[in-house]
């Protein structure tokens, strides 16, 4: 893949509308090319910072992220000529971005100042809702070998997906995402009826947020909420992980207790 190409795939790479096979072939250009990286990143931040102007009215949020992907699915289906709409388009997102957060600056700057919620939880309760909840069609790895391949070159350990296969917790399928800048690996897990998103990655610095709740083999657990999905996060030695579930905060905190005790 060549940098025009990135160039061009860019705005459905961030939407997770790329095949499997060309989202691959994306990941490994941006593992060699630190300058389409950094114009990736550069798009990322856009995007979260309008997520963050927004947040002061989580469900309008919500609803508005559903809304722009319906219209990016919609229009994706052509190539060259739906990418280019989509570039487009996507400027228009952006200056209505500027316009909304004038428009909240306005109405209240401390809004801005103080999220309720990390953005990168808020990204991370975004796409549990659309790609499990709501299920929209996304490629996704089932194979153990290609799981562990995924998340080895993630920088996860290859045995992390698989050591929360246990306790009444079975893993069903696995891809890589984007949340907030970041590279995560985005593994689904049910217990029988509920599904749960588990999102993994590399320690950066970055020390998870929301409320503290508990300590779980010497790990401490927090816990936050965005619109319907209760999000609960630890840290290990090598690991962050983010539990994501659209039930009760009490279970998304049973299985982030399981998986500081399990990784």
């Amino acid at each position: 893949m060549k940098c025009s190409d990135t160039a061009e795939l860019a705005p459905l790479y961030i939407a997770g509308e790329l095949s499997a096979k060309r989202a691959a072939a994306f990941d490994s250009h941006l593992r060699t090319c630190p300058a389409c990286l950094r114009e990736l990143q550069e798009q990322a931040q856009l995007d979260a910072q309008l997520r963050r102007a927004l947040l002061a009215e989580e469900p309008d949020v919500a609803n508005l992220n559903r809304r722009v992907r319906e219209r990016i699915e919609a229009e994706a289906s052509d190539s060259k000529q739906s990418i280019m709409r989509l570039r487009r388009r996507r400027l228009v997102i952006v200056a209505s971005g500027a316009a909304a957060a004038l428009l909240l600056s306005a109405i209240g700057y401390r809004l801005l100042l103080s999220p309720r919620v990390a953005s990168v939880y808020a990204a991370a309760a975004t796409d549990h809702r659309l790609e499990v909840v709501e299920q929209r069609p996304r490629p996704w790895f089932v194979d153990p070998a290609r799981i562990a391949s995924l998340a080895e070159r993630e920088g996860v350990p290859g045995s992390a997906p698989f050591a929360l296969d246990s306790s009444g917790y079975h893993l069903e399928r696995a891809r890589v995402c984007w949340l907030d800048g970041r590279f995560f690996l985005h593994v689904v897990y049910s217990n029988g009826g509920q599904e749960f998103s588990v999102y993994l990655r590399q320690r950066d610095g970055q020390r998870p947020a929301g409320r503290f709740r508990e300590t779980a083999n010497g790990r401490s657990l927090y816990t936050s909420k965005f619109g319907q999905e209760n999000v609960a996060s630890f840290e290990t030695d090598r690991l962050m992980a983010m539990v994501v579930t659209d039930q009760s905060t009490d279970a998304a905190l049973s299985f982030a207790r399981f998986a500081a005790s399990a990784l």
